[in-house]
């Protein structure tokens, strides 16, 4: 059950983003990020989010004082309560899009895991957090960047 309190925040969540959807349009901007693919056992954990109906990485927009490890490593722990050392993370996967009228350069950095953790979502921005393997993220809605890491990434555990 959904308390009353993190339904009002989805609500801002939503609103926000609609927002920026319009900003987007008009600016037309270059945004920056960095997300992390976790590993373990040849699944990924994806989340997804209150105001999109995609599934991606835990990770955001990138600060201007930040590298895109300590950027991805500062989502973490926002996202998911994760501290994660910005050293543990490796990037693998660089790119441009162009999604939601923006440019949008996206890092990936993954980080392997022994064991799966359990990730609960928070019910406020995350509304489902879960583990896939390629094959099971393949078949759901993703993030353009998301997808194109996906596809390109050797199959097997990690």
């Amino acid at each position: 059950m959904v308390s009353l309190f993190n339904l009002l925040v989805r609500a801002g969540y939503r609103l926000v983003y609609r927002a920026a959807l319009v900003w987007w349009f008009i600016r037309r901007p270059h945004t920056a990020g960095s997300v992390v693919a976790i590993w373990s056992g040849g699944r990924v954990l994806l989340v997804r989010t209150s105001y999109r109906p995609h599934y991606s990485l835990p990770g955001g927009f990138t600060r201007s004082s930040e590298t895109p490890a300590a950027g991805a490593a500062r989502e973490l722990h926002e996202e998911l309560g994760l501290r994660i050392d910005p050293d543990a993370l490796k990037p693998v996967w660089q790119g441009i899009k162009h999604f939601e009228f923006r440019r949008d350069s996206i890092t990936i950095l993954e980080l392997p895991l022994d064991e799966p953790m359990a990730i609960p979502a928070n019910q406020r921005e995350l509304v489902w957090t879960g583990w896939m393997t390629v094959d099971e993220a393949l078949a759901v809605p993703l993030l353009p960047h998301i997808r194109d890491y996906l596809e390109t990434r050797p199959r097997g555990p990690s």
